[in-house]
């Protein structure tokens, strides 16, 4: 069997979990057109996964699938992109049998320099005015971090400096897995990027979130930072970001936990629904204690209503 066929078999249907997983971010895999995260055309691009294949569109760019949007975005070759994928469906060989590339390197060197320039978040800085002016909040979690000026390397290869929010994405073991970022300005609004929220390249992303603080019995998860920071002032409960509707489907309850709310968003073509009823189903099943809230509004999460 050639290595495209059976690359493009094992990816099938699994292209709405493995490009947020790989780093791509959600904001251009809504299925309409936007912002190309190759070329950075205003609204020329278009993900449309036809088949399951991942496939897309630009007016500049042109046409492919799931793993030429990954080698395009990334800058990766076929070979890699297909054993990155592979690794994220779990058919990859054993992390024993996989010698740490230059690649990985330079990720986990880039990773631990962009945290160790973060700084806590104080009353008036960017990440501050942006959380208050959003969501009213005024005491931030320790486990969001503040950048005075992370670079954003645009697809034409310019670099652009802006203050942002920084995020630690951890696996259920505390060890860490990519970091997230959202780009703003200096008086607290998100920055004029192509995307403004941003995964960091990193290891594969199943089961990973952002901890948003400490938990009781009782815990709360949502899609977006905003969105869970929302949910938990809203009612009462510690709630943790999964990222996207993808990876929410993967996490995984911490010890001691009894209770859980999913705090779905109310997406128009159901797709965080869809993705918070199914991680309910799963928690129910294993003997937890579920419920999910979504908002009445269409179109709507917890941190627009």
């Amino acid at each position: 069997m050639q290595p495209e066929r059976n690359a493009a078999e094992i990816a099938t249907g699994r292209w709405g979990y493995i490009l947020p997983a790989l780093g791509m971010p959600e904001d251009f895999l809504k299925n309409k057109h936007g912002a190309c995260p190759m070329c950075g055309g205003k609204d020329r691009f278009r993900y449309d996964n036809k088949q399951g294949r991942g496939t897309w569109i630009c007016n500049q760019c042109g046409a492919g699938d799931g793993y030429s949007l990954l080698e395009r975005y990334h800058g990766w070759t076929f070979r890699h992109t297909a054993d990155e994928v592979r690794r994220i469906v779990g058919e990859a060989p054993a992390p024993e049998q996989i010698k740490s590339s230059d690649d990985d390197a330079r990720k986990v060197a880039a990773i631990r320099r962009v945290w160790a320039e973060t700084e806590a978040v104080e009353k008036g800085d960017p990440v501050w005015k942006y959380l208050h002016k959003r969501l009213g909040l005024d005491v931030v979690p320790a486990s969001l971090r503040y950048h005075p000026a992370l670079a954003y390397k645009h697809d034409d290869g310019e670099v652009s400096h802006h203050p942002a929010m920084v995020a630690a994405v951890t696996y259920p073991d505390g060890k860490g897995a990519t970091l997230h970022r959202t780009y703003l300005t200096l008086d607290g609004r998100k920055a004029d990027v192509p995307a403004a929220k941003k995964l960091m390249p990193g290891k594969a992303l199943q089961t990973a979130c952002i901890k948003l603080g400490g938990y009781t019995d009782a815990i709360g998860i949502a899609e977006g930072i905003e969105t869970a920071l929302a949910a938990s002032m809203r009612f009462g409960v510690p709630v943790w970001s999964c990222v996207s509707s993808s990876l929410m489907e993967s996490w995984v309850q911490p010890e001691g936990v009894k209770r859980v709310i999913v705090f779905g968003d109310n997406d128009a073509k159901f797709g965080g629904q869809a993705a918070a009823y199914r991680i309910a189903h799963k928690l129910a099943c294993s003997g937890l204690s579920v419920e999910v809230r979504i908002p009445e509004q269409a179109g709507k999460d917890w941190a627009d209503v």
